[in-house]
């Protein structure tokens, strides 16, 4: 489970480097750069460095959940999906106007019941004899609730890295001999 710690640290890192670009990209007028209400070409800065979050430490954990198999897998496969509907939003938040606050508890309504379905297969099998695995990432996924945290998301991410730590330790010990 040490790839969860892993992927953690790594998404820590990455709001860090993204929460930097773009107040260093304001000052350097970033928003001659991005598309406004869809209009615009390319992909954003903040998208480029998720995609290397996705084709990186998530990438890694999904193939590592399916080679552990089982509940791992199943669990595995919510998981990329609320990383992708997290993509999806950060294009589009790179590529419109803000949102009023309703309309934006709209637009994260999808990701917010992945998360919910990530936490609620853990809940589901509490029986399981991966149930520390689960519980690692059903205590970390709400991190993906980093995009609503003002002004810097990075305390944030590392409370729910935190907050996962118990059960990665759980599983580094049941599994240090093997």
């Amino acid at each position: 489970m040490a790839e969860m710690a892993g992927l953690l640290e790594r998404l820590e890192k990455a709001v860090i480097r993204l929460e930097s670009a773009l107040s260093n990209s304001s000052r350097a007028g970033f928003m001659d750069n991005v598309a406004v209400n869809g209009v615009g070409e390319g992909v954003a800065p903040c998208v480029e460095a998720f995609d290397l979050l996705l084709s990186g430490a998530v990438a890694e954990y999904v193939k590592n959940s399916k080679i552990i198999g089982g509940d791992t897998e199943v669990h595995a496969e919510l998981v990329q999906s609320a990383f992708q509907m997290q993509r999806a939003f950060l294009m589009l938040a790179s590529r419109c106007q803000e949102p009023q606050e309703t309309d934006l508890a709209i637009l994260l309504k999808p990701i917010s019941d992945k998360i919910q379905e990530v936490q609620t297969f853990r809940e589901k099998n509490r029986g399981s004899q991966l149930f520390n695995h689960l519980s690692a990432i059903s205590e970390s996924i709400p991190a993906l609730g980093w995009i609503t945290v003002s002004p810097k998301p990075g305390p944030y991410v590392k409370e729910m890295n935190d907050a996962a730590t118990f059960y990665t330790n759980r599983v580094l010990k049941d599994y240090k001999n093997t």
